[in-house]
């Protein structure tokens, strides 16, 4: 069983408890305070600084070193379905 799950635009833990919301190419935490943005394939966080790429199937951080890959990433939250959405609650949520 996976650590996370989405349920519809909200991260949930294990326990069920809301971690982070997506809304729009927003990121909520569960305080509802921006956290990042996605712009394209880029994820920035709430001080407009690059946190990652993503380029095909592979997640690159700031400094282009390879981080993860999206299918590896998808396999650790039950019920993902988007792409650089997910990339990026991973990274600020379950990393």
């Amino acid at each position: 069983m996976a650590d996370f799950k989405m349920r519809g635009s909200d991260f949930i833990d294990r326990t069920n408890h809301k971690v982070a919301t997506l809304r729009g190419n927003d990121i909520y935490d569960d305080r509802n305070h921006k956290v990042a943005s996605v712009r394209g394939n880029d994820i920035y966080d709430v001080h407009n600084h690059k946190v990652a790429s993503v380029r095909g199937s592979d997640v690159y951080d700031d400094r282009n070193s390879k981080i993860a890959s999206v299918g590896d990433i998808k396999n650790e939250i039950d019920g993902a379905m988007g792409g650089v959405s997910v990339v990026a609650l991973w990274l600020f949520f379950a990393r």
